[in-house]
This record gives C-alpha cells, structure tokens and sequence, in this order.
C-alpha cells in the first residue's frame, strides 16, 4: 500500500510539473520552452497586426472641422486576421474597418473620422481594436489642437 502511494505522488508530480509548458523539440532534438506569442518576430502561427504607425497628431484644427486619418497595417503572422470590433473613447470619433479577412501577408487600413464640433483645446483619444490577432486588443490613439469658435 505505501509503495503504491509513493508511485502514485511521483506519478501526480510529474504530471502537475509538465503542465503549463510549451515545449517542443528543434531540428537538433533539443527542447525548446520558449513562446512564440509574445514574439512578433517569430514565425506564429497566429494573425499578428503590425502598425506603420499608432499614433497620429492632427495639429491644429478650428472647432467644427470634420476631419479623417488612415491607420495602415498588415498581417505579419501565418492566419488569416480578423477584426471583431473597433471602438472609439468617444462618440466624436467614428471607426470604419475591414470585415473581411486578412490573409497573412496582407496589407489594410482602419479609418477614423474625427468630429471637433463642442471640442476645445488640447485633445486626445484612443482607438481601440478587438480581433484575433497577438494581442487581442490593440490601442492607436490621436492628438489634435482645437481652436474654439469665438461666441456671439
């Protein structure tokens, strides 16, 4: 009976010290424990949206101006991409984006429109995008100056 409890702890042991490793062997035999996600890098077999840029500034704008920037990006990783959501902190600004795949290797774009009407001063907001790449939720974000309409 002791001899079966000690084979069996080694046994839940072992099983519990495997757990919540990603190994995998190399051309070599030899393992490898490191993770590909965190990786962009890496050849991932996930969609993975690499910016040309994340941040935009509009400068100065005068209240009431409507105006529209173009988030270019493309699918660096080995799936095909697609974007669940893209939501703006606040209503003045409105996304528009692909509801398409994106095929690895594919460029596309997000657009923004940006409304300063009831806007003053100094400005800043974030978009953000919910799909299936690495990482799942990704900020972009925005500046601008606005010049508020002299009231009559």
């Amino acid at each position: 009976m002791r001899n079966n409890l000690f084979i069996l702890s080694i046994v839940v042991f072992l099983g519990l010290s495997s757990c919540g490793t990603n190994t995998k062997k190399t051309d070599a035999g030899l393992i490898d424990n490191s993770s590909t996600a965190s990786d962009p890098n890496s050849k991932s077999k996930e969609p993975i949206m690499t910016f040309e840029k994340e941040t935009h500034d509009f400068g100065t704008l005068n209240e009431g101006d409507v105006v529209e920037h173009f988030y270019y990006f493309t699918n660096t990783g080995n799936k095909p991409l697609m974007i669940s959501d893209v939501q703006a902190s606040c209503g003045c600004t409105v996304p528009e984006w692909p509801r398409e795949p994106i095929l690895a290797g594919q460029k596309n774009q997000i657009k923004i429109v940006f409304n300063t009407a009831r806007k003053a001063d100094n400005i800043m907001k974030d978009i953000t995008i919910y799909s299936n790449a690495n990482p799942i939720k990704k900020k972009l974000s925005f500046t601008a100056y606005v010049i508020k309409k002299a009231e009559k």
